[in-house]
């Protein structure tokens, strides 16, 4: 094949990528498609414009996707509903101690909290989890 008609696909790949979003599987074989159409230029025969195809591509697949997947297409998760809550420092309203359940206030919300330390009204603590309806708290160090 002519380098052109590489280079053609290599591009038409490259906007299948786009429209359809493959997670790099298109874009794989467009990088293959690019370096034949680089072997083609320099007039080598066929037989390994189409091995360099087919070794670039898979090699991407293997090697190049998987980085590419891993840096663009990262999704941060999300904390939501309760779990929100986490990290959120609160206000103590009810003493919170060991053996007995209290209240704190966070987000202009009152919540049923427990603590492994005794914890008294007017105190800021932090959220380290949830169970159930009730947070999980501890004592926010103040410096």
């Amino acid at each position: 094949m002519t380098w052109i008609v590489w280079l053609i696909i290599s591009v038409t790949l490259m906007v299948f990528e786009m429209i359809i979003q493959s997670f790099f599987f298109f874009f794989c074989f467009s990088i293959g498609s690019t370096f034949a159409a680089l072997i083609s230029y320099f007039n080598i025969s066929d037989l390994i414009e189409f091995t360099v195809f087919a070794v670039t591509s898979i090699v991407s697949i293997y090697f190049i996707r998987p980085v590419l997947k891993k840096i663009l297409c990262k999704s941060k998760m999300i904390n939501s509903n309760v779990d929100a809550l986490i990290g959120e420092d609160a206000m103590v309203l009810e003493r919170v101690t060991p053996l007995k359940s209290g209240f704190v206030k966070v987000l202009g919300e009152v919540w049923r909290a427990k603590s492994n330390i005794e914890v008294e009204v007017g105190e800021r603590v932090r959220i380290e989890g949830v169970s159930g309806t009730t947070l999980i708290v501890k004592k926010c160090v103040t410096n």
